[in-house]
């Protein structure tokens, strides 16, 4: 696999995973501050913003047949 498409991939593991984190853990703790609470739901849109982005890339490269 190419460092590129690692990159990506290596990237979508990282967002989902902070999304997760976030959904699992983050928000529940939160729920004592609505300010962090404000602050986490931010950050889980930001996050399912770029988890889009990069499987729109991904799949553009495979479907480029340039996902190696």
């Amino acid at each position: 696999m190419t460092n590129n498409n690692y990159d990506l991939v290596k990237m979508l593991f990282a967002v989902l995973d902070d999304a997760y984190r976030i959904d699992k853990y983050y928000l529940k703790d939160a729920e004592i501050c609505p300010h962090c609470k404000e602050i986490f739901e931010k950050m889980k849109k930001d996050i399912e913003s770029h988890s889009q982005m990069l499987q729109l890339e991904i799949s553009r490269h495979v479907k480029e047949n340039n996902f190696n």
